[in-house]
């Protein structure tokens, strides 16, 4: 994908002029490149006439790269017999977000998110030299916060009961967000077992000593 993706750091007045620049000197096009202006430096003018130019950063993606991820995704649904529309979120070098919306949202949702997780995981297996993430209408932040409240009930039972407490086996995000909430308790750690698809989170109490 590296061959996919481009970088510039273009001085120029405003984010549109960079923009331009990228267009004219570097190939860029907006029909060919999804296309991302950030400031790396503000423009300004000194002693209120003389200009010095911002530096901005121009990250131009092929749209084939994600022309790509879709067509998989849209193969798989289809033997899934599932029907959801798709749309391109966010992708950066390495990396393509997908939103995936309509009738069929609760299908690939699944249980707890469990029929997500393993499409997204399918999907990664056939996407080579790409990570892809995929959401379905913002159910990740929802699930975020379900997680949170677990990691949290499962923390107090670990220290009240003090036995190790295993949990349901999750995708690596969601392992990251029990992760962090346990870290902050002092006086348990977690680690995990297994193997993806089926890793999973122990909560346990330090030992002493």
């Amino acid at each position: 994908m590296q061959n996919d993706l481009q970088l510039f750091e273009i001085k120029a007045a405003n984010k549109e002029e960079a923009l331009e620049i990228a267009k004219n000197q570097h190939g860029v096009t907006e029909s060919s490149h999804t296309i991302y202006v950030k400031e790396l430096k503000e423009s300004k003018k000194i002693l209120g006439f003389i200009d010095l130019k911002g530096l901005y950063e121009i990250t131009a993606v092929e749209k084939q790269v994600e022309n790509d991820v879709v067509t998989i995704a849209k193969k798989l649904l289809t033997m899934m017999d599932i029907n959801l529309e798709i749309e391109i979120t966010k992708s950066s070098e390495h990396f393509v977000l997908i939103n995936l919306y309509g009738p069929d949202n609760g299908i690939i949702i699944g249980k707890k998110g469990k029929t997500l997780n393993s499409f997204e995981f399918l999907l990664n297996t056939l996407v080579k030299g790409c990570k892809v993430e995929v959401d379905v209408e913002g159910f990740k932040e929802k699930r975020a916060n379900t997680l949170r409240v677990l990691a949290r009930k499962m923390a107090e039972k670990a220290i009240q009961t003090d036995k190790a407490v295993k949990l349901n086996p999750m995708p690596p995000r969601e392992r990251k967000i029990i992760h962090e909430i346990i870290n902050k308790y002092e006086e348990l750690d977690t680690y995990s077992e297994g193997k993806d698809p089926k890793r999973y989170i122990v909560i346990r109490k330090k030992k002493v000593g």
